[in-house]
C-alpha cells in the first residue's frame, strides 16, 4: 500500500457553534476500498505493528495537503498527526513546511491535530515539538479529550489552540446529566487555559443544542455531513443544510447580550501586505493598538499587536531584516476569535482564561466567520462589572438568583410572546442590551412555580442551617437543568419560578417534553437532599415534627411540587399568578406532585 501510495483523503466539515458556516475541514485517511486496509484504524494499526508509522503519517500529510490545494477551499484544514511520529527519530523535521510550499499553502491555514495519545510520552519533548510547529504559524489541536489519562496529561503540557471532546461524551449528552457535567467542566478548563473547544460525533439536533448551551465553540459530526472525498462538490448542499439548522436555532431567543455590541470597527489589513506598510499605518493611527489580518474572503487569519510589531522593527537591523516581509509571517496566527452572537459572559471566560499579557490584548469578533471588528478586554470587563452590580441589587441574598423584579419582567416578556430568557443573575442593563440585540420573535414558553412540601417542619426540626442547605441544593439542581433561553428566579423562602423555552420541541411533543423535564427536576432534587437527613429518617420515609397548630405528627420527606402553565402568549401575568396560587394545593395533593395546564384566560 505504501509503495503504491494507495491512500486517499476524505474531508469532514467543522462548523461554528451557531450552525451557520463552515469553520474548517478535517482530513481523514482512507485506504484502498478493495484491500484489507480500507479502514483507517486497521491501516494505522498495521503500520505501527510493522514499524512503518512515520512513513504512513508522512504519506497522509502529503495526500491531505495535495488534495486540499486542488479543491481551492479557503477554510482551515485539520490534519492528523500521531505524537509518536513527532518524537520518532525517523521523522523528517520541516516536512509539513516543505509540503506547504510545494502546494502553495500557508501555515495559518493548517491545524496540526494530535491523535492517538500514548501513555509514557515525554512531556518536555512533546512540548518542544509542538512549540516548534506553533513558532512557524501552525495552530495545534488535541483530539479525543477525555478519552484517558494520557490525553489529559498531554493537554496540560502542550496547551493547544483547540481541544476536541471525545464522541463518547457527546453521544446522548442531552439525556445524560453526568455527561453534561463532564463536558461543562472540560469546556470551562479549556476556555480558562485559552483553548477553543470542538465537540465531535454530533448526530442529533438535541446533542447540538446541548453542547452549544454548554459553551462549545465548534461542532463536528454526521448531523452536518459525513467525510466526503469531494467536499467542494457537496458544499452547496452543506450550505443549504446549515441554513436550515440556523433557521431552527434562530427561532429561539438568545440567552444574553452579545459581544457584537462591543465590536470596534477597525479596518483590517490583508495578509499579503508588507510589515513596512502595516508599520506606516500604525504610526499614522496612534490610537490603534491592534489590527486584524484577513484573507480575500475577509476571514481573520491573525492579529498584529502594535507594540510587538514596532518593537520588532526597533531592534538592531530590524528594518533591514523584517520591513519587506509579508505580514502573515510575523502576525500572531492564533488570536482569540469569537462570534458576534456569543454572550458577554461566555467571551469573558475565554478572555480571562488567557495567559499573562495575552489577557489584555484585543480579540477578533466575527459574524458568520467573517471579520466584524475588534473587541477590547477593558470594554468587556467594564460592562460585565456594571451588569454584575446591577444584578446583585435584585438578587436573593441566599441563592444569588434573580428576585421579584426580574421575575416579573421575565413573565411580561413571556406573555408578550417574546420572552428573552435571561438566565440567572442578570440585571436590567443586560435586559436592555438584549432588547437591542434580539428581534421580537414568537416563542413558546412554560411558566413554572416551584415550592417545597413540608419545608417548614423540616426547618423547625433540623435547624435553619440545614434549611438553607436544602434551598441551596434546590437552587443548584434548578441551575443545572437550565437550557438555552430558560430563566430561573427565587421569590423568597422555598418559592422559586422558572420559565422554560419550549420552542425547540415539535408542537406535538411539547407537553411530553415538559412533563419529562419536571419529573427530572423532582428526581434530581430528591437525590440531592438525601444526605441532609439522618439515616433513620430516610429509612422511615419521614420525621416527627410540629404542624402550624403545634400538634406533633409525622411528616413525609420534603418534596418538590410544581405548577406549570403553558401557552402563555397573550395571557396576563395576574392570571398566571392567580392560577399558580389556585393550583398549588392540587399539585401537593397529587402523587406526582405536579400540575400542568394551559393558561386559559387570554387577553381579549
Amino acid at each position: 500500500m505504501l509503495r503504491l501510495r494507495q491512500v486517499s483523503m476524505h474531508f469532514q466539515p467543522i462548523v461554528s457553534s451557531n450552525g451557520r458556516e463552515v469553520f474548517a475541514y478535517e482530513a481523514l485517511a482512507r485506504g484502498s476500498a478493495a484491500g484489507p486496509l480500507a479502514s483507517p484504524l486497521t491501516m494505522f494499526s498495521a503500520a505501527r505493528e510493522h514499524g512503518r508509522l512515520v512513513e504512513l503519517d508522512s504519506l497522509c500529510r502529503e495526500r491531505a495537503l495535495e488534495q486540499w490545494s486542488t479543491l481551492g477551499l479557503t477554510e482551515r484544514l485539520f490534519i492528523n498527526v500521531s505524537p509518536d511520529v513527532l518524537l520518532d527519530g525517523a521523522h523528517s523535521p520541516g516536512l509539513t513546511r516543505r509540503l506547504l510550499r510545494r502546494f502553495g499553502l500557508r501555515p495559518h491555514q493548517v491545524v496540526i491535530e494530535l491523535t492517538e495519545q500514548t501513555p509514557g510520552l515525554d512531556s518536555a519533548l512533546m512540548r518542544e515539538a509542538v512549540s516548534h510547529y506553533q513558532s512557524m504559524g501552525f495552530a495545534i489541536a488535541l483530539d479525543d479529550l477525555g478519552e484517558g489519562y494520557a490525553s489529559l496529561k498531554l493537554w496540560s503540557s502542550v496547551q493547544p489552540d483547540f481541544v476536541k471532546i471525545d464522541r463518547h461524551f457527546i453521544s446522548g449528552i442531552h439525556a445524560d446529566p453526568l455527561k453534561r457535567r463532564f463536558v461543562r467542566s472540560i469546556i470551562d478548563i479549556a476556555h480558562g487555559s485559552g483553548s477553543q473547544v470542538i465537540a465531535e460525533g454530533i448526530e442529533h439536533e438535541a446533542e447540538m443544542e446541548c453542547v452549544r448551551q454548554l459553551g462549545a465553540d465548534y461542532l463536528q459530526g454526521w448531523l452536518f455531513a459525513p467525510a466526503e472525498a469531494d467536499p467542494l462538490g457537496q458544499r452547496a448542499a452543506l450550505d443549504r443544510h446549515l441554513r436550515h439548522l440556523s433557521r431552527r436555532l434562530q427561532q429561539r431567543p438568545p440567552p444574553g447580550r452579545s459581544i457584537g455590541s462591543l465590536a470596534r470597527a477597525v479596518t483590517p489589513v490583508q495578509q499579503d501586505v508588507t510589515v513596512n506598510e502595516v508599520a506606516q499605518r500604525l504610526h499614522a493611527e496612534q490610537e490603534v493598538m491592534s489590527l486584524a489580518v484577513v484573507d480575500e474572503q475577509q476571514r481573520p487569519v491573525g492579529l498584529i499587536i502594535r507594540h510587538r510589531l514596532l518593537g520588532l522593527l526597533s531592534q538592531r537591523f530590524g528594518p533591514e531584516l523584517h520591513a519587506r516581509r509579508m505580514i502573515h509571517e510575523v502576525m500572531q496566527s492564533s488570536p482569540l476569535r469569537v462570534e458576534a452572537d456569543e454572550t458577554l459572559e461566555r467571551v469573558s471566560a475565554k478572555v480571562t482564561g488567557r495567559e499573562g499579557s495575552d489577557r489584555d490584548e484585543d480579540f477578533i469578533i466575527t459574524r458568520g466567520g467573517r471579520y466584524q471588528g475588534l473587541g477590547r478586554t477593558l470594554d468587556l470587563l467594564r460592562i460585565i462589572t456594571e451588569l454584575q452590580v446591577a444584578s446583585a441589587e435584585e438578587a436573593n441574598p441566599l441563592t444569588r438568583l434573580p428576585g421579584n423584579g426580574p421575575i416579573e419582567r421575565q413573565l411580561l416578556d413571556c406573555v408578550a410572546g417574546a420572552g428573552l430568557g435571561l438566565g440567572e443573575g442578570l440585571g436590567e442593563g443586560l435586559r436592555e442590551g438584549l432588547r437591542e440585540n434580539s428581534s421580537a420573535r414568537s416563542a413558546e414558553w412554560a411558566a413554572i412555580y416551584l415550592d417545597l412540601d413540608n419545608f417548614k417542619p423540616f426547618n423547625d426540626r433540623f435547624g435553619h442551617a440545614q434549611g438553607d442547605r436544602m434551598l441551596l441544593a434546590l437552587a443548584t439542581v434548578l441551575r443545572d437543568a437550565l437550557q438555552e433561553g430558560d430563566f430561573l428566579g427565587h421569590v423568597g423562602g422555598d418559592d422559586f419560578v422558572m420559565t422554560l423555552c419550549m420552542t425547540e420541541y415539535h408542537r406535538a411533543l411539547r407537553l411530553t417534553a415538559l412533563e419529562q423535564r419536571l419529573a427530572g427536576l423532582q428526581s434530581a432534587f430528591q437525590h440531592a437532599i438525601a444526605s441532609l437527613y439522618p439515616a433513620d429518617v430516610l429509612a422511615a420515609g419521614g420525621f416527627q415534627g410540629h404542624d402550624r397548630f403545634g400538634t406533633t405528627r409525622f411528616f413525609p420527606l420534603t418534596r418538590l411540587s410544581l405548577v406549570a402553565l403553558h401557552g402563555l402568549a397573550g395571557c396576563e401575568t395576574t392570571r398566571i399568578a392567580a392560577r399558580w396560587s389556585e393550583l398549588k394545593s392540587e399539585a401537593k395533593a397529587r402523587d406526582s406532585g405536579r400540575v400542568i395546564e394551559a393558561c386559559a384566560s387570554p387577553v381579549q
